[in-house]
């Protein structure tokens, strides 16, 4: 009887582990694209200073 709810309870946990791994991932791709973005214009910006 308790084995079946240690099982539940492992692919309770491991779906929470893998969930919560993809956020923090997706979380961090987030941040990385506007870091990203933010430096390429501020590139731009260098390149181009009479446009302002």
């Amino acid at each position: 009887m308790m084995g079946s709810y240690l099982g539940l309870i492992e692919l309770v946990l491991t779906a929470l582990a893998v969930g919560a791994f993809g956020i923090w991932q997706l979380r961090s791709l987030k941040r990385d694209m506007k870091a990203r973005k933010a430096r390429e214009d501020e590139e731009a910006r260098k390149q181009d200073p009479g446009d302002t």
